[in-house]
């Protein structure tokens, strides 16, 4: 009966480091001066046939990524890949959907989630050596002070030997995890411990959270030590659809309050396009399909000028310029593939808190329909599974890279509340002392 609180708490670190990590350099809490974020302020689908297109792009991080027919493929071929994407864009308030087949392997995590410049986040996590249970869960403004946002829900059949449906619906009263057309939790903007309401962009990867390297509890939270001569381990997504519900070229925030009300949408409105987004969820929940109605051009100018990761290189002659969204929810196929392969690297913020949080389930359970399984021909997996923070749900890397930033991060992670990432950025120090409080979170739940 202690297991899943005591996971929980264990989550609570791993995501310590998550967010200790998160890939933004400039905090909007913090300061006034940040860059704005490019928006969406549309609807997309991508299938990743031709490359990553024009909406995402490759984190510098090892490993390889394998795009073709059957999608994108993330693979962890080794000791400290960690290969992820992140998009080009940031929604603020939206739909997201993404069709993936989780990676096998003990310790081996296949994450999804969203997450914002000042720190809100929300997560959806799936661990290779469990069949049949995920993991929801969310930050707000990087505070980890409780242990209870995380969310864990039984799953038939397995993520791993099946694709699935994964969505999170994001408006300004609620958040809500579905999964294949069912919606499994539900949050609501009241929610005490706080609710995420920032510009955020999206993020997909696979990383080994059971890396002998990692933090004790990280190592249990992801399902025990990964071994690596079982490699590789892929993540298949077959799509990914998102849907902006605000309108706009940019999202800035107006103050360091964290609010929605604070975020600005130049040219556009926050909520500008509620019910055409929501309008077009319910088309691709049917089946059907939406128009996209994001231009390349207003995309490619914003991102321009951002500071995104986009470094990917591209054994394929196609150019990834021309790897848009089709306008339609069914996705054509392309007889090309392209392969990238990526050096490892490591960016870090230090987190700001504000507002505590808790969650609200309105489910627990989930039997439905897959969808088609589709194994992908450009992967060596034989079981064709990738893992991450998923996706960037922090990588294990090396000790060399280890980044000394999240050392300013011991007094969250003394009020302790967890999420999915490597504890291998902590200097060995910091990976020491949260082991130890630990030892003195398990003797406290087992007195």
């Amino acid at each position: 009966m202690l297991l899943k609180p005591f996971l929980s708490i264990i989550s609570v670190v791993a995501s310590v480091v998550s967010l200790g990590d998160a890939l933004t350099t400039c905090n909007p809490l913090t300061t006034s001066s940040c860059p704005a974020n490019p928006a969406l302020g549309g609807s997309i689908y991508e299938t990743f046939n031709n490359g990553l297109g024009s909406y995402f792009s490759s984190l510098n991080r090892q490993g390889d990524l394998t795009t073709g027919n059957d999608g994108l493929s993330l693979t962890l071929a080794k000791r400290f890949d960690n290969p992820s994407i992140e998009s080009n864009f940031y929604l603020m308030f939206g739909y997201v959907e993404v069709v993936l087949q989780a990676a096998p392997g003990k310790g081996i995590v296949s994450s999804f989630y969203l997450q914002s410049d000042d720190l809100d986040e929300i997560d959806i996590e799936l661990f290779g050596g469990d069949e049949y249970e995920w993991q929801s869960n969310y930050f707000v403004k990087g505070n980890t002070n409780t242990y209870d946002r995380g969310g864990y829900h039984p799953f038939s059949p397995s993520p791993i030997t099946n694709y699935h449906t994964y969505a999170i619906d994001w408006t300004s009263d609620q958040l809500s995890w579905i999964v294949d057309g069912q919606v499994i939790r539900t949050l609501t903007k009241d929610n005490p411990q706080g609710y995420p309401q920032s510009p955020m962009k999206i993020f997909a990867g696979i990383w080994a959270g059971g890396d002998p390297s990692n933090a004790e509890g990280t190592i249990l939270w992801a399902g025990g030590i990964t071994d690596y001569t079982q490699a590789p381990f892929t993540m298949h997504i077959k799509s990914i659809a998102a849907i902006d519900y605000s309108t706009g070229s940019q999202y800035s925030y107006s103050d360091t309050s964290g609010t929605w009300q604070s975020i600005h949408a130049e040219n556009g409105e926050v909520n500008g396009r509620l019910s055409q987004g929501q309008s077009d969820a319910r088309s691709l929940q049917n089946g059907g399909t939406f128009d996209s109605n994001v231009s390349l051009n207003q995309v490619n100018s914003v991102t321009a000028s951002s500071t995104l990761n986009e470094s990917t290189t591209s054994s394929s002659s196609s150019s990834e310029s021309s790897l848009s969204s089709t306008s339609s929810a069914q996705p054509t196929t392309s007889s090309s593939s392209t392969t990238t392969t990526t050096s490892s690297s490591s960016s870090s913020s230090s987190s700001s808190s504000s507002s505590s949080e808790t969650s609200i389930e309105s489910s627990s359970s989930v039997n439905t329909a897959t969808t088609p399984q589709q194994s992908s021909t450009s992967i060596a997996s034989s079981s064709s599974l990738p893992s991450t923070e998923a996706t960037t749900r922090e990588s294990a890397t090396t000790p060399e890279t280890s980044t000394s930033s999240s050392e300013t991060s011991v007094s969250s992670v003394v009020a302790a509340s967890v999420s999915s990432a490597s504890m291998s950025r902590f200097p060995i120090p910091f990976m020491n002392l949260i082991s130890l409080m630990m030892v003195s979170i398990i003797t406290t739940f087992t007195v």
